[in-house]
């Protein structure tokens, strides 16, 4: 029998445990969504519940994400030009603190996890992650209201183990409604990928807690010729 690596199955216990104590509260913003290029992809399933006492947007919560990374990168082996592609799946699970004042709102947190980096072809030499490595992630989001139809928001993060990165900056407007659409720059860099962003994104409120987010642009790896990208992410309120 495979024995199961250790680091996994703490992760594993951790991420139950999270989803059972998340289960038992309520309410809950469960979130997902996809976003895929020829360069690299990106696939995430999660939620996030508020502990005893706060509420969704202010105090602590816990959050649990699983997600699947993959990308593709150019290199040399034997003196022979070689593509490489990775896949990553991971999970991470951890605690974190949200507020929100009349302008200004944002949240804080900290996650450990694994992600298991798989090579195709796995001879090659690389600089970055592969096979299994433990993560511990800080990460920051803020948003500010410029006005009442202007506003921008940012999220970064980065992943220690992995050694990987991620920045994304939108400027958003809201002409009346409750949807919204903007411009995005968005930057996700390990040891041997790095692919920069420029796109667009509108978001729109759906029935029974449900908001879509749909982005699309244009992408610039570090190997290779700027390619199309076209993302759709969800979250909805239980």
């Amino acid at each position: 029998m495979r024995r199961v690596p250790s680091s996994v199955a703490i992760c594993a216990a951790l991420s139950g445990l999270a989803f059972t104590a998340a289960a038992q509260q309520a309410p809950q913003l469960v979130i997902g969504g996809s976003q895929i290029s020829s360069e690299s992809s990106y696939t995430y399933l999660g939620v996030i519940t508020p502990v005893q006492g706060a509420r969704l947007g202010q105090g602590w919560f816990q959050k649990t994400v699983g997600s699947w990374l993959t990308y593709r990168y150019d290199t040399e082996h034997n003196g022979a030009p070689v593509g490489v592609r990775a896949s990553a799946p991971g999970i991470e699970t951890g605690m974190g603190y949200a507020w929100q004042g009349e302008s200004l709102k944002g949240d804080v947190s900290l996650t450990v996890g694994v992600r298991h980096t798989r090579l195709r072809p796995a001879d090659v030499p690389t600089d970055g992650p592969e096979g299994t490595q433990l993560t511990l992630t800080p990460q920051l989001a803020a948003g500010y209201q410029f006005s009442r139809t202007v506003d921008a928001d940012l999220i970064a993060s980065y992943s220690l183990g992995t050694r990987s990165r991620f920045a994304r900056l939108r400027w958003g407007f809201q002409p009346g409604g409750d949807w919204r659409a903007g411009l995005e720059g968005v930057l996700s860099q390990g040891p041997d990928y790095r692919n920069l962003q420029r796109g667009v994104f509108v978001g729109l409120p759906l029935a029974q807690g449900w908001f879509i987010d749909v982005n699309a642009g244009q992408v610039q790896p570090r190997d290779g010729q700027r390619t199309p990208y076209v993302g759709l992410s969800f979250s909805r309120f239980r």
